[in-house]
Order: structure tokens, then C-alpha cells, then sequence
């Protein structure tokens, strides 16, 4: 019985630098199906679904330019769920905000 314990273990999956864009398609996929439960209308969802996806974009563009190439580790901005909806729903201001928040904090 612990071989299975101790051979389960040692499974990780590993997807290097693409966890995060991994993990915020899933969430904007949970998202998806909870309206759809829910009742919102398609237009809403889909509305929503693009700007989030926009929004994640947007990080990474930002993540990438300011982080990697300008060496600015202070402007570094996670990649997650409320990150991307808050960019998503706001745009560039939604970016500003976030920014703002991480200095405060």
C-alpha cells in the first residue's frame, strides 16, 4: 500500500513558464460554465471571456516588457485569476490599479 502512496508522489506535472496562462484558461473555463449555470446571457459571457483573455495578454505584454527586458522587478504583476479579471473588466486604468495596489501593499 505504500509503494502506491510513495509512487503517486513522485507524479508532478511541470509546464514551465506556461503554469500561469494554464491555470488562468482553467479559471476563465470555471467561470464559463458558472454563468452558464447561473443564467447570464451569452453576450455577457462572451463580453467578459475577451477582456479577459485581453487582460491576460495585457499582463503578460507587461510582465514581459517591463520585467524581463527593462529589468524592473518592482512593476512585476502576478498572473492569476482576479489579476487578469481586474484587467480584463478595467483595461489599461485596471493595469494603473493594479500597480497601485502592489505598492500599498
Amino acid at each position: 500500500m505504500s509503494d502506491i502512496i510513495n509512487a503517486s508522489a513522485g507524479l508532478s506535472l511541470d509546464f514551465g513558464e506556461y503554469t500561469p496562462l494554464i491555470v488562468v484558461c482553467a479559471a476563465l473555463a470555471g467561470l464559463f460554465v458558472l454563468f452558464k449555470l447561473v443564467g447570464v446571457t451569452g453576450k455577457i459571457i462572451w463580453k467578459l471571456l475577451i477582456n479577459a483573455i485581453i487582460g491576460a495578454a495585457m499582463l503578460c505584454l507587461f510582465d514581459i516588457v517591463f520585467v524581463k527586458y527593462l529589468h524592473m522587478d518592482f512593476f512585476y504583476i502576478p498572473l492569476n485569476w482576479l489579476n487578469v479579471l481586474i484587467v480584463g473588466v478595467l483595461g489599461i486604468p485596471g493595469i494603473l490599479v493594479l500597480l497601485v495596489l502592489r505598492f500599498i501593499l
